[in-house]
């Protein structure tokens, strides 16, 4: 797909890139784009959708729409693919999703791009491409792990609204965050009694070290690492690591974001041993919460909670004010924060499309059949 039109609404050029070439010609806008956005964060920085984009968009059919001024300026970028749906009907139905957002890795807070200011007139050029120009070639949108929060949301609502159809935000799940203190022992006075005691005598009764990969040892190994961990951890549970295509992306992109400053993978040394590690991230001013693992056998120990607990330390001592668990429902995050940030999908048809009524149709006539009878 190659498409460019001019909006004359809101004077700006949307143009749609759909191969690498057009793709990679955006690295040197994208960061400087990305940081002066209210949809800054790590998934959506340029190693992590380009590492996505090498590894899992080959063969994938591109619809990322960017968005400039008249004097050529980038005012915003929407990543997305096409794809189909799953199930009987579910693959007849040509889907709008975000870049980042079908894989077997896990992308969270995706979103478009929109530079902060610019952010209505941005949506309404974006929108009015993907009616006009492009509206033949889709059925519906479905935008998933974006932030219920997010400026994009109620501006692509308005926006549909104006074409009378209706964007459904779909909650999914809760992503916990901590705020951390300015002090190691303002953290450790705001946590339980028992909590510091536990810490105290651990670290009297073993001699501990932490590990940072890319200073105590290569980034490929700490990852090698933190793969065996996972592993040790989960067994045959294990969710993560499993494709060689997810190893290939972590690799990749952990070697990116080292280079870049914002990779944060660690590794708690227990009397000459690694016993625990974090494959997690360091990103505007916060940390990011994404893999880990330990040794079964440190489990009476609470490895787990002890290498968060050094993972809280680090950033406190680097300056870093939040830590972002990301979504899931995993036990532990709740034990360490009482905030949370609620997840939302998005879907809507597109009015023009036969294919998009129908699918609305079925989905109600299923609705109704789910009903019990009177």
């Amino acid at each position: 797909m190659s498409a460019t039109g001019t909006i004359n609404s809101s004077n700006l050029r949307v143009s749609c890139v759909s191969d690498m070439d057009g793709w990679c010609q955006l690295e040197a806008e994208w960061q400087e784009l990305v940081g002066n956005s209210a949809a800054n964060g790590v998934f959506l920085s340029w190693p992590w959708l380009d590492s996505w984009m090498e590894v899992y968009g080959e063969g994938e059919q591109w619809m990322v729409l960017t968005a400039r001024d008249a004097d050529g300026r980038l005012l915003g970028v929407a990543p997305m693919m096409l794809d189909h749906g799953t199930g009987p009907v579910g693959r007849w139905i040509r889907r709008i999703i975000l870049v980042g957002q079908k894989a077997d890795t896990a992308s969270e807070y995706l979103d478009w791009i929109l530079l902060q200011g610019h952010e209505q007139a941005t949506v309404a050029a974006f929108c009015d491409f993907l009616f006009l120009n492009v509206g033949r070639s889709w059925d519906l949108l479905y935008f998933g792990t974006m932030r219920v929060d997010s400026i994009t949301i109620p501006l692509l609502q308005q926006e549909f609204a104006s074409r009378r159809q209706c964007i459904h935000v779909i909650p999914t799940s809760k992503a916990p965050f901590l705020r951390l203190p300015d002090t190691w022992q303002g953290f450790l006075d705001s946590r339980r009694a028992k909590f510091r005691q536990r810490i105290n005598k651990f670290h009297r009764d073993h001699s501990t070290a932490i590990r940072l990969a890319g200073r105590d040892m290569s980034v490929a190994e700490g990852m090698a690492k933190i793969r065996e961990l996972n592993e040790h951890r989960w067994g045959v549970q294990r969710r993560s690591f499993l494709s060689q295509r997810y190893v290939r992306f972590h690799d990749r992109v952990a070697e990116r974001l080292h280079a870049c400053g914002h990779l944060l993978l660690i590794f708690l040394e227990v009397d000459g041993i690694i016993i625990a590690g974090r494959y997690d991230f360091v990103y505007g001013g916060k940390g990011w919460s994404f893999q880990g693992g330990w040794l079964p056998e440190w489990e009476k120990e609470s490895a787990g909670k002890l290498m968060l607990t050094e993972i809280m330390r680090w950033c406190i001592d680097n300056g870093i004010r939040e830590y972002d668990f990301l979504a899931g429902k995993a036990s532990y995050k709740s034990d360490w924060s009482e905030e949370e940030r609620q997840i939302v999908d998005l879907q809507a048809t597109n009015p023009g499309s036969w294919r998009g009524k129908l699918y609305n149709i079925i989905k109600k006539v299923a609705q109704i059949t789910k009903l019990p009878a009177n």
